[in-house]
């Protein structure tokens, strides 16, 4: 299949626009039209219609272009490979993770990588779980965070359980306490991430168990959105330990108190790796340090849950 009209069927995809696809691929705009007619040909079916002058994606381009996409990565990333190569660069590493650990445990952890190897280019990308565990079996990303465990053929993990602490308004009686137990939050709502995830079922289950009622007003799709509730005063929410030792560092959230919760609620991570291919000397690099720190950081939650008698 030509990689020259999967570009233009998704340049067509983001602009909406022949024309503005053309340019954007530095082709004219005859040529253009004829290699998307030319793709729609050979796949069968149509990828655009046309609505008041702009080409809107038909059922079958929605669901297609997560793959062309992936794939016009994966070339992208193989160009610059060849160039650094040719340049005598060392190489690129492809990271994808979830959003909790993108926005400081990561970041810190590559630029200090990137200090003291200079020679290295790194692309941090944020997807979903099920998107991550795509791009690392198809060789798009070398090294991929999730937070949900599921064995796999194509995949090597190694899984991480981060303590969560309780985030509550600090307000509430509950901020002044050591720690945090569920009757200690009677009266006040939470926050919680969907009800797949697992801190959400361990959650329900500890007040199923303890016969409280399970009062959630508020489901949220990440660890920071269910944080700016609390600040504004609307529950509490949980929040691991990457996310603990990291927020306040980045995100000014005055009203916010974090405190140890009993019983105690684990949320897994996992870091994955290819099993179909070996990691590149300075993605193995990268991933050593990457799991060494994620052990320090539970190791020393673990001192601080026995020091609180946890």
């Amino acid at each position: 299949m030509n990689i020259n009209k999967l570009r233009i069927f998704h340049e067509v995809f983001v602009t909406g626009s022949i024309t503005r696809a053309a340019e954007r691929s530095n082709v004219s705009q005859p040529a253009a039209s004829k290699m998307l007619a030319n793709f729609e040909d050979e796949i069968g079916y149509k990828l655009f219609v046309r609505n008041n002058g702009k080409l809107i994606p038909t059922d079958e381009a929605l669901y297609l272009h997560g793959e062309v996409y992936g794939l016009l990565q994966g070339v992208n990333h193989l160009h610059d490979s060849i160039k650094s190569a040719k340049n005598n660069k060392v190489g690129r590493l492809r990271i994808c993770t979830t959003f909790g650990p993108s926005y400081q445990f990561l970041p810190e952890l590559i630029a200090e990588y990137m200090t003291n190897n200079p020679g290295v280019e790194v692309s941090l990308h944020l997807s979903a779980c099920t998107e991550i565990r795509q791009g690392i079996a198809s060789g798009q990303y070398q090294i991929g965070l999730v937070d949900k465990a599921q064995s796999s053929s194509k995949h090597d993990s190694v899984a991480f359980n981060l303590a969560c602490y309780c985030a509550v308004p600090k307000n509430h009686p509950a901020a002044q306490l050591d720690v945090i137990t569920p009757h200690d939050l009677q009266g006040l709502n939470w926050v919680t991430l969907d009800s797949e995830n697992a801190t959400t079922k361990t959650l329900k289950r500890i007040y199923a168990d303890i016969g409280l009622p399970f009062n959630r007003t508020l489901e949220v799709h990440t660890t920071i959105h269910g944080l700016s509730f609390v600040n504004l005063g609307m529950g509490a929410t949980l929040v691991d330990i990457l996310n603990c030792r990291y927020f306040d560092k980045v995100f000014q959230l005055p009203n916010v108190v974090l405190k140890p919760f009993s019983p105690n609620i684990i949320e897994p991570l996992e870091v994955l790796t290819s099993n179909l291919s070996p990691l590149s000397g300075i993605a193995k690099d990268f991933y050593d340090a990457l799991i060494s720190k994620l052990e320090t950081q539970t190791q020393l939650e673990t001192g601080q849950s026995h020091a609180n008698g946890r």
